[in-house]
């Protein structure tokens, strides 16, 4: 009787649960609308298109040189240099001893040479002998080679000038024959010398270019081209020379780095953008402006350029904003 009691209840739950089991499980959710995402705005980086001059140049190194100078040198023989007499910046005349080497007995050898050949012109003088001629001749011979190899045992500035190289030799020191050992310059006559391997129509003589030596900027005039150089036959077929107009550096910079301009063409007040900002597409030219919040492509006519910056002559005005990127 006890089980019957308790089997009843438990039918009757199933049945209760089967009519009402939906009322247990909880409602479903509305599905949400998708979020709406907005794109983000696009952020360009402009240059605004100025106006200011604009230059086209032609630029090259050369040096400083003078127009006069000469080279010091021994010729004879290789020898022990005695004293070197000068030292760069002196001012000498033609005919200063430069140098000289050792010449140890030659010195006294050539005083007795030229008594032999007294001697031996009295001799012949009063004898008239041939044997006497003869032994006149080879005595003058001995002498000129002792007076040869005496000579060419001193070095004598060939020409009036500033000394502006010697070379650092100690007494002593063996020193060869045609090594220079010293440069002379006219130091009141200086150029500024260069090599141009261009178009040889690019410099003309007569053409005003500005050099710069040291930072210093001086007015030159070109004097001498690679026309004339190719018309002269020169061994230097590329060589460009400036004269310096009135004021010049000074003897010290002689040998320092010339830096040669030629202002080809200028345009002042002219619309100017850099360089990389012009874009071409077969025989479009063109840049990218952001007008009005958008990108827009321009059609440009491009004017002087150099090496990092263009001159608009037509399609773009000053204050637009030209895209970078």
């Amino acid at each position: 009787m006890i089980k019957a009691r308790l089997t009843i209840p438990a039918a009757v739950l199933a049945v209760i649960m089967s009519l009402s089991g939906c009322y247990f499980f909880p409602e479903e959710e509305k599905l949400l609308d998708p979020p709406v995402i907005a794109p983000d705005e696009v952020a360009y980086s402009t240059f605004t298109a100025r106006r200011k001059t604009i230059e086209s140049t032609i630029n090259v190194t050369g040096y400083v040189k003078s127009k006069k100078e000469a080279e010091c040198y021994f010729t004879a023989y290789t020898g022990q240099i005695k004293n070197v007499y000068v030292r760069a910046g002196d001012f000498v005349k033609e005919g200063d001893l430069i140098a000289e080497m050792n010449v140890g007995e030659l010195e006294y050898l050539l005083k007795i040479q030229e008594l032999e050949v007294e001697a031996a012109k009295l001799r012949y003088s009063a004898s008239g002998s041939q044997t006497d001629k003869l032994d006149l001749e080879i005595a003058q011979n001995t002498l000129e080679m002792y007076q040869a190899r005496y000579d060419g045992a001193k070095v004598f500035a060939p020409m009036s000038g500033q000394v502006s190289y010697v070379y650092r030799i100690d007494p002593g020191t063996e020193f060869d024959p045609y090594k220079v050992i010293a440069r002379i310059v006219d130091p009141d006559d200086l150029y500024a010398a260069a090599s141009y391997d261009g178009d040889m129509k690019d410099f003309a003589v007569g053409d005003k270019v500005t050099v710069t030596v040291e930072s210093d900027e001086y007015e030159c005039t070109v004097f001498y081209t690679p026309h004339e150089a190719a018309a002269d036959g020169a061994d230097d077929k590329k060589a460009l020379y400036a004269d310096f107009n009135g004021t010049a550096p000074s003897f010290a910079y002689l040998g320092s780095i010339a830096n040669i301009k030629k202002v080809k063409s200028i345009a002042e007040n002219a619309v100017v953008i850099p360089k990389n900002l012009i874009k071409t597409d077969g025989d479009r030219t063109y840049v990218q402006v952001f007008e009005n919040g958008e990108k827009k492509d321009k059609d440009v006519t491009i004017g002087i350029t150099n090496a990092t910056e263009a001159e608009i002559t037509g399609g773009l005005e000053a204050g637009e904003a030209v895209i970078i990127r």
